[in-house]
């Protein structure tokens, strides 16, 4: 059984049940400071003063309006402390809430289990679950009795932490003491957590034992689809093809996302035909698969994560079309249209999504021709382009090397109220840089800032490489070290372009320097800027300097490119097989060049 087992694990001296007084402030969370000076001026209150939480924008609104409302006589209700409180959790401001809530501990402001509740969960949240069970003891001092959402909770902030027996000794001693009766939800939060810190094997087991347990709650499709999902990620494709073929059997049906998990499972291990038949399963199987079914973007050769979308009401699903597609497949295009074929057969009406992921395949694989042709068909499918396709659209455009059609774009775009993104303007720049236009791209940055447009480190890292390609690398480093003035920090991206085209113009000394610096931040030197460096000393006959380099390279497990590889050729040969350089040569040749 897996409860024994497990509990047999944890310490014989926990007890988390054990509630211990919480010392919840400074030393914990970060400090807000409330400054009343601005405050010195009371404010005239009705009888009823009316509190507009609508206005909680940011962390100093909800700290304001706090202010306010302990300042009213008498006190405001709980219920509008609890609507106060809720607006910083969905901020995500976990600490905030706990300063607010202690404040108001200390002040006898109105506190139900409600807001006792809201504290557990941000504890559990800030992965803190002990001092969400020293609020657990305020649920009992004040006569509240803890629900099994508080619970779910407690175990949910355990199971964060990897404290799985722990999580189980709860699970259980709600049982013995009879402190509540768990529900679905709490052994769906246990099966996943387990899954997720210990592994699916361990997870089958818990199934196995609320399966034959007497109690009314059996696991449902959530639990089997996250085990099956377990499986799947831990490459136990079969396992997982197994208990999915059992549910019929337990009277439970499949849904989208137990289907999306096997298809996913049988792709990442290549078994193609198979993926395709659970999808054509899927499709006759589930009801409304004409639906939003799941979103898969191949970018780069690399499958994304799905973002599940399950809408009932619409019909217009998604993409299909990359889902069944392996890595290994991820540039064969022909695969992917004919995977999207299979779903428009099935009745199911693509959305913009399908389309722009259909572009952003050609876009990769350099087929312009085919990613105009899809821009152009949208309209006429009764679909309207997005800041996606426009962006997908100008990539090709520019990388295509047609500027101009790209800029006329971008005005047809603005035209039609399609708001660029932080996306767009990257692109844009890039592409206006690529053709040399320098002073165009530094106006569109200007632009873009004038339209409340925020650049990135991306849209730096394109100009300080613009300007390096240009022969203006003075200028990059003066761009570069602006940076932290503009409250950006250089990326890995940003030192390998400098240090590159240092390297370039003979500057050696000053790459060298630049590379000590980036380690000093913090920022490790990745397998381009080792390879960037050593080309550098290699056009300055400087192989011996090129060697600790070499060696660096080996011990942090990266290779050699295709132009470090072709310009170490020469002193190989002058030195011979057995010096020192060929040895390092055979050990930083990839794989992939030998087969060529």
């Amino acid at each position: 059984m897996f409860l024994p087992r497990i509990l047999s694990n944890s310490s014989s001296k926990f007890s988390t049940l054990a509630i211990a007084s919480p010392h919840y402030q400074s030393f914990l969370l970060p400090i807000f400071h409330f400054d009343n000076a601005t405050h010195q001026m009371r404010r005239h209150f009705s009888s009823y003063p009316r509190f507009d939480f609508e206005s909680i924008r940011k962390p100093d609104d909800a700290v304001t309006l706090f202010r306010d409302m302990l300042r009213t006589d008498p006190l405001p209700s709980v219920i509008l402390f609890t609507k106060l409180l809720s607006a910083v959790v969905k901020m995500k401001q976990y600490s905030l809430v706990l300063h607010l809530f202690d404040e108001m501990l200390q002040r006898n402001a109105p506190v139900d289990h409600y807001i006792l509740s809201i504290a557990i969960d941000c504890y559990c949240r800030m992965k803190r679950p002990d001092f969400g069970f020293a609020i657990l003891g305020i649920f009992f001092k004040r006569g509240y009795e803890p629900t099994v959402v508080t619970f779910n909770t407690l175990i949910k902030g355990l199971l964060l932490v990897g404290r799985i027996p722990e999580a189980a000794k709860v699970l259980w001693k709600l049982s013995v003491y009879q402190l509540c009766e768990p529900d679905e939800r709490t052994y769906n939060i246990m099966i996943n957590g387990v899954c997720k810190a210990v592994g699916s094997l361990e997870a089958i087991d818990l199934l196995c034992s609320l399966e034959k347990g007497k109690g009314i709650c059996k696991p449902n499709v959530y639990a089997y689809s996250a085990v099956i999902d377990g499986l799947c990620k831990e490459g136990k494709v079969d396992d997982a093809l197994q208990l999915f073929s059992s549910l019929g059997d337990k009277g439970i049906s499949p849904d989208v996302v137990t289907y999306n998990s096997i298809i996913e499972g049988l792709c990442n291990r290549r078994r193609m035909d198979e993926a395709q038949h659970v999808l054509k399963k899927m499709i006759a199987d589930v009801p409304n698969v004409d639906c939003n079914i799941f979103v898969c973007l191949v970018q780069d050769g690399k499958v994304k994560r799905p973002t599940y979308v399950v809408s009932m009401k619409e019909i217009d699903v998604t993409h299909i079309v990359t889902k069944c597609i392996d890595r290994i497949f991820a540039r064969k295009m022909d695969e992917a249209v004919r995977i999207f074929q299979l779903a428009v057969n099935s009745g199911i009406k693509p959305n913009i999504v399908s389309y722009n992921s259909l572009m952003n395949g050609y876009c990769k694989k350099g087929q312009v021709d085919e990613v105009s042709r899809l821009f152009t068909i949208i309209p006429y499918q009764r679909l309207e382009r997005n800041v996606v396709s426009y962006n997908i659209m100008l990539e090709a455009l520019f990388c295509d090397g047609k500027c101009e059609d790209g800029i006329k774009l971008f005005k047809e775009m603005e035209a039609l109220q399609v708001s660029p993104d932080i996306r767009t303007y990257n692109i844009l720049l890039d592409g206006l840089c690529k053709a040399h236009r320098i002073a165009e791209a530094f106006s569109m940055l200007h632009t873009m800032k004038d339209k409340g447009v925020i650049p990135n480190i991306v849209t730096y890292n394109v100009l300080i490489e613009g300007l390096c390609n240009n022969n203006k690398v003075r200028e990059a480093k003066d761009l570069f070290d602006e940076l932290p003035s503009k409250g950006m920090q250089p990326s890995v991206i940003t030192y390998s372009i400098l240090i590159g085209a240092l390297c370039e113009e003979g500057q050696i000394e000053e790459a060298k320097g630049l590379m000590m610096q980036m380690v000093k931040n913090g920022q490790l030197p990745n397998s381009v800027t080792y390879n960037v460096f050593v080309q550098g000393l290699l056009k300055r006959n400087k192989t011996c300097d090129a060697i600790p380099l070499l060696e660096e390279m080996d011990a942090r497990g990266f290779t050699l490119d295709e132009t470090t590889f072709s310009m170490l050729i020469d002193p190989v040969v002058r030195e011979g097989r057995d010096s020192v350089l060929f040895d390092k040569l055979k050990k930083l040749v990839p794989k992939d060049l030998y087969s060529r």
